[in-house]
């Protein structure tokens, strides 16, 4: 096993409950710091779903625990996540707890993605270099990139290119938006970042604009069509904090690219944005991911912090583990 100071993981149905409150508690405001959306109540329910076995979960340590991990099924797809609160040997701790999701990971689960939070950007890196030999593991490296709309010269709203027209949102049947962001990804190293199925992806958009990631913002999101009705691009934005916004899906069609098509939704989520009182917007990008990159800092995108995603994958039959690359 992985070196650490605490003892091994143990079941987090043996944790008293304010114990695991405070875990969560401070899971969810790395969260926060980072850009990310959980609901106030999600810190309780979550420590009881803990312990009542309804989320499976291990913590490490006893007066205080110092580490949880907990992971959640979606049919062949499992979503972890591993906080490791303030201490000594973090990225051991880190290690003892991937032990216990690898090895107590049901074989039904095919692909496992694993977020952390309370690990330093440097931790994070020792984290996934030790982790990167193991059988099955790929890391994907993200980053988060601001803009401060202060920045911005004066001007309404952009018009759209010729032969385009905007739409909103809620105007666009869901259908839709899930089956274009789930085409524009393809190829791409955000591939099956957030979902593995149309299905999955449109669950995932229906929580953005349901405002489960964070108050969304109908007058700050847009669709744009052909004169046909073809959707050809989208942006998704929410709330993060009273003064910044999070644009949490741009998507183009890969058929209308290079087309300004992502130029103009960017521009019109900065001045929506701004004209709703927001001073700075934030969106997060796949390192890997040159065209996006590129695409964000050349409108004045600057990058700011940064964390990993860790995948575990087995074979399609639940079989031994398949090997991955770095993205």
């Amino acid at each position: 096993m992985a070196g650490g100071s605490d003892a091994e993981p143990r079941p987090a149905t043996l944790v008293p409950a304010d114990q695991l409150a405070e875990l969560t508690h401070g899971l969810r405001a790395e969260l926060l710091h980072r850009g990310e959306f959980l609901a106030s109540s999600w810190v309780e329910e979550s420590a009881g779903d803990l312990r009542a076995g309804r989320l499976v979960g291990w913590v490490l340590g006893e007066s205080p625990p110092t580490a949880l991990a907990f992971y959640s099924p979606r049919g062949t797809r499992g979503y972890a996540h591993a906080h490791i609160a303030p201490g000594p040997d973090p990225v051991g701790r880190a290690l003892r707890l991937f032990d216990r999701l690898e090895a107590d990971l049901p074989q039904a689960i095919t692909r496992t993605d694993i977020g952390v939070t309370g690990l330093t950007e440097a931790e994070e890196a020792d984290l996934a270099q030790r982790l990167g030999p193991r059988p099955g593991f790929s890391v994907l490296a993200r980053r988060a990139m601001d803009l401060a709309l202060a920045d911005l010269p004066p001007g309404g709203l952009p018009v759209p290119p010729e032969g385009i027209q905007r739409l909103r949102i809620r105007d666009v049947p869901l259908d839709a938006l899930a089956s274009l962001d789930w085409i524009a990804f393809q190829g791409t190293p955000d591939e099956s970042l957030v979902a593995d199925t149309v299905e999955g992806d449109r669950t995932v958009v229906a929580e953005i604009v349901d405002g489960r990631l964070g108050r969304f913002l109908d007058e700050a999101s847009t669709a744009l069509v052909t004169t046909s009705g073809h959707l050809v691009g989208f942006l998704l934005t929410a709330e993060q904090s009273p003064r910044r916004c999070v644009f949490l899906d741009l998507v183009v069609h890969p058929a209308h690219r290079r087309k300004r098509i992502g130029t103009y939704l960017l521009e019109f989520g900065f001045r929506a944005a701004r004209a709703l009182g927001y001073s700075e917007v934030r969106l997060w990008v796949t390192e890997s991911n040159t065209p996006a990159r590129a695409l964000y800092e050349r409108h004045g995108f600057r990058p700011a912090l940064g964390t990993m995603i860790y995948r575990f994958s087995r074979g399609a039959d639940g079989g031994p583990p398949q090997p991955q690359r770095a993205a």
